[in-house]
């Protein structure tokens, strides 16, 4: 076997490249292209005699990874290899991450030894083509939620640098627009309110635009009795639930509840020694994204559900509200997994007693598996 450590950039990768004995066969820079990648199999295969074997190549996670790992594997298909390619968390490589001499054939070298070795690597989990796609169109959706936002706050501003107080029931609602045509501004003031609203215009028709694509493809066979089924949970509608599924995709690779909590960054970090411990802040580790939408799901559900309402209640009257709003995310991503695994609706509970208490606000180190 041929093992590769692959130090991904954007335009280019550094490779180190041993056989199975651990010799070195090959030290090279190559633009992350096919014509460039074809020439790096041509090469490899001259310096092992035109012997055909199998290859494992790491690399580490980077904004470019899927594509890097994407453009190995077919490269070496079309040399006729077959190609390995593992994506590794750099976080988890201490041996990298606290390099005191770090530069990229360094980095390339580590890696080719971390795939010759017999260890169990960190390997991140790398989604299909459908999942990539629901993930990449549910994040560009939320970029132009963010730049709306942006620019109605601008809109504020200027308002508020003049003095003017805005309607008590917004300025973008129907009343607020009618307020803010009859406004009478100084010529700067009118073209920054215009050209402000022409911009929150496009953003309203393009995410309009995209909340159509989405219900469609919540129709397809892929998503649709999945999102059906978390769209049963108080609080969780059309764009929490693609968010979830195109999050956590294969639900296979998860132990149990706590393992989804703890990919999703909602569980505190423990700390532990002897018969001393406490629990610290969550580890805010996985997808950003899935954090938000569970977040802005739960102010929906407390008002929804009862059972999610005693329990922002008690975790608030005990550690403030913005931790029991976190405690009730951590709740409804967990009710999400438990839904989609057992294919079973939403079904109402009673709140738990005083004294059953959940991981969120008990004194005590939590089982985390995964």
């Amino acid at each position: 076997m041929i093992f590769v450590g692959q130090d991904l950039h954007v335009r280019n990768s550094m490779f180190y490249v041993t056989d199975a004995e651990g010799r070195m066969l090959m030290q090279r820079r190559c633009v992350n292209r096919p014509a460039e990648m074809a020439a790096f199999w041509e090469t490899l295969l001259k310096k092992t005699g035109g012997e055909v074997q199998p290859v494992r190549v790491v690399l580490e996670a980077t904004t470019n990874a899927r594509a890097g790992q994407r453009l190995m594997i077919d490269s070496g298909a079309a040399a006729g290899l077959s190609v390995q390619a593992d994506v590794v968390d750099p976080r988890k490589i201490r041996l990298i991450a606290e390099s005191v001499v770090k530069t990229d054939l360094l980095d390339a070298k580590v890696l080719c030894e971390l795939a010759c070795s017999n260890f169990r690597l960190p390997v991140c989990y790398m989604p299909d083509d459908e999942e990539f796609a629901l993930r990449e169109h549910l994040r560009a959706r939320n970029d132009l939620v963010r730049l709306r936002t942006m620019l109605k706050n601008r809109v504020h501003a200027v308002l508020h640098r003049r003095g003017i107080l805005t309607p008590r029931d917004g300025l973008f609602s129907r009343n607020g627009q009618a307020f803010l045509k009859s406004l009478e501004l100084d010529p700067e003031g009118r073209e920054l309110l215009d050209r402000f609203g022409r911009l929150i215009t496009q953003l309203n028709e393009a995410l309009a635009a995209s909340e159509q694509s989405l219900r469609k493809l919540r129709q397809t066979g892929r998503w649709h009795r999945s999102a059906e089924l978390l769209e049963t949970i108080p609080g969780i509608g059309l764009i929490t639930a693609l968010t979830i599924l195109a999050e956590l995709g294969d639900l296979s690779r998860f132990r149990s509840r706590a393992a989804v909590a703890n990919y999703a960054g909602l569980t505190p970090r423990v700390h532990w020694s002897d018969e001393k411990g406490y629990l610290g802040r969550t580890s805010r580790r996985g997808s950003a994204h899935l954090r938000q939408m569970l977040c802005e799901a739960a102010w929906v559900s407390i008002r929804k559900a009862p059972a999610y309402e005693a329990l922002f209640n008690r975790v608030a009257a005990r550690r403030g509200k913005a931790t029991a709003i976190v405690a009730v995310a951590r709740r409804l991503l967990e009710g999400a997994f438990v839904i989609l695994k057992r294919n079973e609706p939403f079904r109402f509970v009673s709140p738990p007693s005083p004294a059953d208490t959940t991981c969120a606000d008990r004194k005590v180190a939590p089982s985390v598996a995964g």
